[in-house]
């Protein structure tokens, strides 16, 4: 059934509603000419495009609905989650992401996330996972909504993972069931020992 026809039947039934709750009012108001209530003017006052755009959503239709912000969350999560999903496939590179913030041929594991919180408006330049820590706007804990799992180790022992309103994501690092191991991807919740080799918790002010 189209969405149009399913806004129509909506309107016959709240029509036979109304007909059944005052058939006396709604007979006055047919032959004084006025219109009998339809779902396109209903009275919790939802117009038909913004209800059938829901219910377009609700019935699977496929019709193209805008991606909205983050629940309880403010642009620059979503910024990030922008961002993290645009580079999503970007292979990994030892010293990727680290040359600036224009677009890089692939990413380490602290050059992406570097990315990922600069266009939230964090960071004047990429970050490693020793000097991750210190960065202005960078604070101790976990976020309400992003988090950054720090190994704050130099060389090929450190490494940093992201997590943004309970998504993660990771570039390198080890593979394991929840993915991960390989470019940048999204990944699911890596298990609690992997998590706890991460000896810094870590989040942007404010989020």
């Amino acid at each position: 059934m189209s969405i149009d026809s399913v806004v129509s039947r909506i309107g016959e039934i709240l029509a036979m509603q109304q007909q059944l709750s005052d058939p006396a009012g709604v007979a006055g108001a047919t032959a004084a000419g006025s219109a009998v209530p339809t779902a396109s003017a209903s009275a919790t006052g939802v117009d038909a495009t913004n209800f059938s755009s829901a219910l377009a959503s609700a019935l699977g239709s496929g019709a193209p609905i805008a991606t909205p912000l983050l629940p309880g969350s403010d642009a620059r999560v979503q910024a990030m989650v922008n961002m993290a999903d645009s580079l999503v496939g970007k292979p990994y590179v030892w010293g990727g992401g680290h040359g600036g913030w224009g677009p890089q041929s692939g990413y380490d594991c602290s050059g992406f996330v570097s990315a990922v919180l600069h266009a939230g408006g964090y960071l004047s330049e990429p970050a490693d996972t020793t000097s991750l820590p210190s960065q202005p706007g960078i604070l101790a804990g976990p976020g309400q909504y992003v988090t950054i799992f720090d190994r704050a180790q130099p060389g090929s022992t450190g490494h940093v993972i992201i997590e943004i309103d309970g998504q993660f994501y990771e570039s390198g690092g080890m593979a394991g069931a929840w993915g991960g191991g390989g470019g940048v991807e999204k990944i699911a919740r890596p298990s609690d020992s992997y998590l706890a080799t991460f000896t810094t918790v870590l989040h942007p002010a404010g989020l």
